[in-house]
């Protein structure tokens, strides 16, 4: 197991037995659709990758998985058929399905993935969820190119089985490479330095960036909200070349727009969010699927008296000192410099931050196929932290921010993201 495997084992066992919900996506598709052999083509991708074949049982001990033969596997999926469900019933069978599909997994029951295929009048929708310990959004892109080639394999040959060659990586992939490179590299002058630097970053500070964002004082149950923003592209481009001290990079770009708008909402002289790094540094790791990402903390000066650009030409610079370490993971941080948060989810208030594309669909022979988030506001609910992502597009850019209710007014949140979505469109500085 990788570190960051195992410190997502010791939050679901610990005290507050917290588990993370799901990495999730979906494809609609519009034609005729062959259910056997989407699942067919989900069942080849799981043989074909040992991080879909594990589990976590509680007899594993001292980094230990099990890792299951891939002839004696299927994926399972719910199949819903709306069109046999009348009007009135539709929205409520729909959104508990997908409450059902967010559900967080247990790591010591397999399998960790689930899918479900609903039927509607024109169209089905394909949704797919996979525990975090054994995918990362990074995963997404590889499973539905090796899910389609799956797919159009096994609809020229359908009485071939998982005989047939499996086109983009059809040796599948091995996690337990990246594990080994990961223990090797801990021990290198690498790690050392690397340590050394986190150290100084997480001094007063980590490991979860505190803010003064204002959380319920009565705590609830609550549920989840999402805050959506569409963007123009070309203003967030513009913005991008517009920076006097050249090109900022997309990331670091959004990033100082948190950062800033932070120091806004609550005064705080120094802010900071987590993000994730890919660390797919493995020749074969760019056909990987597994927990490869780490997260990593950045730290940004946000004085009172400073403007965006002086803080976004700050923040570049952060991020680009931390790509030169950010193959250290957050857990063996945890581990020497925060043990008392090991075992515990985070109870302040903090941002996390993830600029993605969305993937790109995968060629189903005969159908017509796009890309969909399925819906997440059931897993927000259980969140510690306010997950804002920027999905990046040709035309168009969209903006959201995941909560829980329980912890954060809706006031709290829009006032936030409402001086992010100015930070990254407004040419001049000034958010809207």
């Amino acid at each position: 197991m990788s570190h960051n495997q195992l410190g997502r084992i010791a939050l679901a066992s610990g005290s507050d037995q917290w588990r993370k919900p799901p990495v999730s996506f979906g494809l609609r598709l519009k034609g005729p659709v062959r259910p056997q052999l989407l699942h067919g083509a989900l069942t080849r991708v799981v043989q074909q990758h040992t991080a879909l074949r594990t589990y976590f049982p509680a007899s594993c001990v001292d980094g230990s998985a099990e890792c299951l033969n891939p002839h004696q596997l299927e994926w399972p999926t719910e199949t819903i058929d709306l069109r046999q469900i009348p009007q009135a019933q539709r929205a409520h069978v729909e959104e508990a399905a997908f409450h059902r599909l967010q559900e967080p997994f247990a790591p010591d029951r397999y399998p960790l993935f689930r899918a479900l295929l609903m039927r509607y009048e024109q169209e089905c929708s394909l949704s797919v969820a996979i525990d975090h310990l054994v995918f990362d959004g990074a995963s997404v892109g590889v499973f539905l190119d090796e899910f389609g080639a799956a797919y159009r394999q096994l609809s020229e040959a359908p009485h071939e089985g998982s005989r047939e060659r499996s086109g983009p990586g059809e040796q599948g992939s091995d996690f337990s490479e990246f594990s080994t490179y990961e223990r090797d590299w801990l021990v290198g002058a690498e790690a050392q330095a690397a340590f050394t630097h986190w150290k100084k970053i997480w001094d007063g500070f980590g490991p979860f960036p505190t803010t003064r964002l204002p959380i319920r004082t009565e705590r609830s149950p609550g549920g989840g909200a999402e805050w959506k923003a569409v963007l123009p592209a070309r203003n967030v481009l513009e913005r991008q070349r517009s920076f006097p001290h050249g090109y900022i990079s997309l990331t670091a770009l959004a990033a100082s727009a948190v950062v800033t708008a932070l120091r806004d909402v609550t005064g705080q002289d120094e802010s900071g969010l987590l993000h994730p790094s890919s660390r797919r540094f493995l020749d074969s790791g760019e056909r990987m699927i597994g927990y490869l990402n780490n997260r990593v903390l950045l730290r940004v000066p946000t004085p009172a008296q400073d403007g965006f650009l002086d803080i976004a030409d700050r923040t570049r610079s952060a991020m680009l000192e931390s790509l030169e370490h950010d193959m250290m993971p957050f857990e063996v941080l945890l581990d020497r410099l925060a043990p008392q948060a090991r075992d515990r989810r985070p109870d302040q208030p903090y941002v996390h931050l993830n600029v993605e594309a969305a993937p790109a669909p995968p060629e189903l022979p005969g159908l017509d196929v796009s890309h969909f988030w399925p819906p997440e506001t059931a897993a927000y609910g259980d969140l510690p932290w306010i997950s804002v992502d920027l999905e990046p597009g040709d035309e168009l850019m969209v903006l959201r921010a995941g909560y829980s209710t329980g912890r954060y007014t809706q006031d709290t949140v829009s006032n936030l993201m409402n001086k992010v979505r100015g930070y990254l469109t407004e040419v001049d500085g000034n958010p809207t």
